[in-house]
């Protein structure tokens, strides 16, 4: 555990309003700390519950630049990252320093270009892999939003470390319906990053690694989510994976703890809805993987 978020809380705050287990539960992971922590196992092994796909988001060395990791500067760090997640026998999501696209300091000997990043998370893989590492599902994790459309395609390390691609969207005032969300198509010069990815990476499947709505100011945030299923399986059916972010942030109040009002109480009973769909629970969790 990180000590940023209360992921047991969380997890039950979850279980309450959607009346299931989740699928994936997502860890923010810095540094030399191994992982994945006793804690973590037993949030993935809910006793009386469906098992759980880890997903770690980890950043090997936040106080280095991409370049320096690249050059070997947090070798050190992996490997004792390495050792945790070797001995884990169960397939796990791994995101390598997660929406880079608000890091990125496009002047040459900055350290953090996009070149760099790819650099980085391509060294980060074959470390990784080459210490034992092989049971780590690769996930590309963006920002999605299309204020970084110049560069997403810089940024992608390849085709040959990366297994599913991620993004980070969540609902704004301005959308009309659940496809707002998933193809954030505010600029006309963008075509959405859903449409980006399909197009980058045909057949990979695609995570909404967080999202959410916060149903005070999007007020048809409910009528949102009892559309999103038929949305997703006619227009979206890359999508594989759909992961709530279940806090509450500077901008965007995404929690699903009851707020004690009508349009809260609308709004649990419309996820609840969304989650029991069929669409969402055709498979196991070890068919995702």
């Amino acid at each position: 555990m990180d000590g940023l978020f209360d992921y047991a809380r969380g997890l039950d705050e979850y279980e309450q309003v959607a009346q299931n287990d989740p699928d994936i539960l997502r860890f923010f992971q810095r540094g030399s700390d191994p992982f994945p922590t006793r804690e973590q196992l037993a949030l993935a092994r809910h006793e009386g519950h469906q098992p759980s796909i880890l997903h770690f988001s980890w950043k090997p060395a936040p106080q280095l630049t991409w370049r320096q990791i690249a050059d070997g500067g947090a070798d050190a760090a992996i490997a004792s990252v390495a050792d945790g997640l070797a001995s884990y026998t169960d397939p796990f999501f791994l995101t390598i320093h997660h929406e880079p696209e608000n890091d990125v300091i496009d002047t040459p000997g900055s350290g953090m270009t996009p070149a760099d990043y790819v650099d980085m998370y391509r060294h980060v893989v074959g470390r990784l892999r080459d210490l034992g590492v092989d049971r780590a599902v690769l996930v590309m994790t963006y920002m999605g939003f299309e204020q970084w459309a110049s560069i997403v395609d810089d940024l992608y390390p390849g085709d040959d470390v990366v297994d599913w691609i991620a993004y980070d969207p969540y609902g704004r005032t301005t959308h009309t319906s659940f496809a707002d969300l998933v193809d954030q198509p505010d600029d006309p010069s963008w075509p959405g990053f859903y449409s980006w990815a399909t197009s980058k990476a045909p057949g990979k499947p695609l995570m909404l690694a967080e999202w959410g709505y916060d149903p005070v100011v999007q007020t048809k945030a409910a009528a949102f989510l009892r559309t999103a299923p038929q949305i997703l399986r006619d227009r979206y059916p890359a999508i594989k994976a759909l992961v709530y972010w279940n806090d509450r942030g500077e901008r965007v109040d995404a929690r699903l703890v009851d707020r004690g009002d009508d349009s809260s109480a609308d709004y649990l009973r419309a996820f609840a809805e969304m989650a029991a769909d069929p669409y969402f629970n055709a498979t196991s969790t070890s068919a995702i993987l």
